[in-house]
């Protein structure tokens, strides 16, 4: 199997010194917010190494992939800010690209098939029709988001009006604002747990308690001070009806984040559960219940 030196592409929008985190994700520019996310847990659970029937290489191959191409582009579009800001660069590029009169070059056929006839429908049918195929093996996968950039760099490049989708929040380029940009805060690190908790919260939504605390077991040895993993982890308790460790669990998440929004949210509710039952109040009296007077 042969091993990608870094992990990059070098065709598309690439080959202009451009990122291209739809390409890595599989997507097309048009997708939303919930489109990003369901992809990237979907990429979560393909490239997790205990997929069964991959070697010991396999499996540090998949993770590199994961860590050093699917959640760094992940992080970028997940963000409205950060999105918002890549697609107002991507904006820049192609005005300028359409000033010079540029000519896109593509060695996909499927590429030159569609700067032939470029339609915003066309483009979206050929990602849709390359994407499966991108991770299906790892061996393929350079080569595939290859051919996704370089319909991404035709369709940057012959659209009129380019139809990405933002938030409302979204970052309009610097040349075009008229006030003080406002201070940017620095990125947090990125969580070396991120992929246990992704999954996690996958599991959550299908209510597979069992597989979720797995995740999250894992993700407490790598990442032992972050909130969210105990607030997720007093979630799943509660639910295997272990209502008195998920009130600690719940606990300890407040005490690393005062702020953490699971855990304040199910706190009381666990504090309630684990309570014992109150006895009932004992009758007093003789046989059958007749009291003495």
């Amino acid at each position: 199997m042969g091993k990608p030196e870094n992990f990059k592409i070098n065709n598309g929008l690439a080959s202009y010194g451009i990122s291209d985190h739809y390409a890595v994700l599989g997507l097309p520019m048009t997708s939303d917010a919930l489109q990003i996310r369901k992809k990237f847990l979907k990429l979560a659970k393909i490239l997790h190494p205990d997929v069964f029937g991959r070697t010991p290489e396999e499996k540090e191959l998949a993770t590199k992939y994961f860590s050093k191409m699917v959640s760094p582009a992940y992080q970028i579009l997940n963000s409205d800010r950060e999105r918002g800001e890549y697609l107002a660069t991507l904006r820049i590029f192609a005005q300028n690209a359409k000033q010079k009169e540029q000519i896109p070059t593509v060695s996909s056929e499927i590429a030159q098939k569609l700067y032939r006839m470029p339609h915003e429908v066309t483009y979206q049918q050929y990602v849709e029709q390359i994407a499966p195929k991108q991770y299906e093996s790892l061996d393929a996968i350079l080569e595939y988001t290859a051919t996704l950039s370089e319909l991404n760099l035709v369709y940057v490049l012959t659209q009129q009006t380019l139809s990405f989708t933002s938030s409302s929040n979204a970052y309009a380029p610097a040349s075009s604002q008229t006030n003080s940009p406002e201070p940017v805060a620095a990125k947090p690190a990125q969580s070396p747990a991120l992929r246990n908790l992704n999954m996690a919260e996958l599991f959550i939504s299908k209510k597979q308690w069992t597989e979720a605390l797995k995740e999250l077991l894992g993700a407490e040895k790598l990442d032992p001070n972050n909130a969210k993993v105990y607030a997720l982890k007093g979630l799943v308790q509660m639910n295997q009806n272990a209502a008195a460790i998920a009130k600690a669990s719940f606990q300890k998440a407040l005490k690393l984040d005062p702020k953490e929004p699971i855990a304040l949210k199910y706190i009381n509710q666990a504090t309630t559960a684990s309570k014992p039952p109150e006895k009932a109040p004992e009758k007093k009296g003789g046989l059958f219940g007749w009291g003495k007077k």
